[in-house]
């Protein structure tokens, strides 16, 4: 362990002093759950576990974003996060304590991907963690003692996770550039991008999706399958996974073009209807035909920017937010707004479903709870400065993890992990 990481751990120590407990920290005290429901179902949407200070608070940075969000490895019960100070941190996924961390050379705002190997670290097939950084560089660590295997370095932030699928790595940058990489030597392998748009567009960028050869239609598969991308540019494209050629191009940008036309959302596949839907940030909600792009509907939505599915189960349909708009529930056949709650105003991520609860982070507001049902507020955990990152949840651990925009990371029990949270309180 280096003298920079002892130096930032003895920092961090200093701020758990105020620990109230095991695994319970001083930053709780700023944490608020609000239940607009005065009754017991509402409160049994989600409890804080624990909550961590990861980064130093800085109170001469009016407005700090943390937009990492955490992996979770709950078979070794540890969870991956990445801060604004430029380090990726393992954290022992029943109380947060920091196990290990590592500085990386900018902020580490990208997804941790997680690689089973079949071999031991230091072997061809090795376990890898694979994570992005604002500096544009892609690396592979030994998720062991996360020591670098390799590293790629591009042009543009990488904030969404990579992609990994029949030993290659898909990512994509901030400047609407596609990248493939041999998994276990970093090297090249293709390129492929969207001229760079240089208007007003929305924060944030759509990540990549995969349709496997073996669920490919006729024309579309390749050997590898099929990537689906959204581009700043509000085009939507289709590529051979293993060369990079484009087999279709759409577009969800007005006609007239102008400012904040982006396609953010992450393509949602839907094989079996034959359809992926997007969103684009002026147009709405799309169904474009896997095989050729083609619209098939359009559902006005201003601000869309992540969907997700509802199981049939759960009533099916697509679930989404939108900064504008808030979060909404729309029929699969794009047929009917099944509802939609407003939210005040600020950014909202990607919404998580569990056990008919949908979890969404607020830049202004925090961590939110709705009914998927009816898209009634059932709570809402108030941080003091936002949330920026994507909520994790894992089903496994039945926990909801988040980061805070002062670097508090904080766990929630929600579903059966809940249950008995809540009966043990109780007693």
């Amino acid at each position: 362990m280096t003298g920079i990481v002892r130096n930032r751990l003895g920092a961090v120590a200093l701020l758990l002093t105020a620990c109230l407990g095991a695994g319970a920290c001083g930053a709780r005290e700023e944490a608020e759950l609000v239940y607009p429901a005065q009754d017991a179902a509402a409160r049994a949407v989600m409890a804080v576990d624990y909550m961590r200070q990861l980064t130093t608070p800085d109170n001469f940075v009016l407005r700090p974003d943390e937009f990492g969000a955490a992996t979770v490895d709950a078979a070794a019960k540890v969870v991956y996060v990445g801060t604004r100070e430029g380090y990726l941190l393992v954290l022992d996924a029943e109380d947060g304590a920091i196990r290990q961390e590592r500085a990386l050379e900018d902020s580490v705002f990208g997804i941790p991907v997680l690689v089973p190997g079949s071999g031991p670290s230091g072997s061809p097939d090795e376990p890898l963690l694979v994570v992005g950084t604002d500096n544009g560089t892609i690396h592979a660590l030994d998720p062991s003692d996360l020591q670098t295997r390799w590293r790629y370095e591009t042009p543009g932030r990488i904030r969404n996770a990579p992609l990994v699928h029949e030993g290659v790595v898909f990512f994509v940058n901030s400047r609407d550039q596609i990248y493939a990489l041999d998994l276990r030597s970093g090297e090249w392998r293709w390129q492929y991008e969207q001229e760079l748009q240089t208007d007003f567009t929305v924060h944030g960028h759509a990540g990549l999706s995969l349709r496997p050869a073996s669920e490919a239609g006729t024309g579309l598969g390749t050997e590898l399958g099929t990537l689906f991308a959204c581009f700043d540019s509000g085009k939507v494209a289709a590529l051979a996974a293993g060369s990079g050629q484009a087999l279709w191009l759409a577009s969800v940008a007005p006609p007239e073009g102008g400012d904040f036309i982006d396609c953010d959302s992450t393509p949602l596949l839907d094989p079996d209807a034959g359809v992926v839907y997007v969103a684009g940030q002026s147009t709405g909600v799309f169904a474009l035909e896997l095989d050729s792009g083609e619209e098939r509907w359009r559902f006005p939505m201003r601000g869309a920017a992540a969907l997700v599915p509802i199981p049939e189960g759960a009533g099916g349909g697509l679930l989404g937010t939108s900064s504008l708009e808030g979060v909404f529930v729309l029929e699969r056949d794009g047929s009917r707004l099944r509802w939609r709650t407003r939210a005040n105003p600020g950014v909202l991520s990607e919404p998580v479903l569990v056990d008919g609860a949908v979890f969404v982070t607020h830049s202004e507001l925090g961590l939110l709870a709705f009914d998927l049902d009816t898209g009634e507020l059932l709570a809402q955990l108030r941080t003091g400065s936002g949330m920026a990152s994507v909520p994790t949840y894992d089903r496994q651990l039945q926990r909801v993890f988040a980061m805070s925009n002062r670097g508090t990371f904080v766990a929630m029990r929600v579903g059966e992990a809940l249950d008995s949270f809540v009966s043990i309180g109780a007693r």
